[in-house]
């Protein structure tokens, strides 16, 4: 029965963990909701459960760069399907200025090109697409991984 309990307990606890990082809450606690910002999250959402599909940019399926052109398309931005050609669209963006709704970008291959795209949400995470995972939430700063392959980022629009 205790077993039990402290399984419930951990559910309830990821649960509200979700809750949270979709609330539109900053690192700060701040809560800021606006109408761009909850239908960011809102269009975030819809990708859930999505699986990783290479060349894929539906909810069906998708890559790192399928899931943000979609994502991005449904405020009127047409993206590229490729995380390197993303890298040169909107306007640089400093690690210290990212808001929800940059890009972020990385190099997960040897060579120097950015292979990878995710949206930046708040406190050192991002929404992306995780070849193993699908359509995931994580936190990458400080992540000993994405840390190291950390390329810049990228605002397309202010949310």
């Amino acid at each position: 029965m205790q077993i039990e309990s402290k399984k419930i307990i951990a559910r309830i606890v990821v649960f509200a963990a979700i809750l949270v990082c979709f609330s539109g809450c900053t690192s700060r606690g701040e809560l800021r909701h606006n109408k761009s910002r909850d239908a960011l999250i809102t269009e975030i959402r819809s990708f859930k459960n999505t699986p990783y599909v290479y060349g894929g940019s539906t909810p069906s399926g998708t890559d790192c760069s399928g899931f943000t052109m979609r994502v991005f398309k449904r405020f009127g931005y047409n993206l590229p399907h490729s995380a390197s050609k993303q890298a040169k669209m909107g306007r640089p963006v400093s690690r210290a200025n990212l808001k929800m709704g940059d890009l972020v970008f990385f190099r997960t291959s040897k060579s120097r090109a950015i292979t990878h795209v995710g949206i930046y949400l708040w406190s050192g995470k991002m929404v992306h697409a995780s070849s193993g995972k699908g359509i995931i939430v994580i936190k990458w700063m400080g992540h000993s991984y994405w840390e190291k392959r950390y390329a810049g980022a990228r605002r397309i629009v202010d949310f």
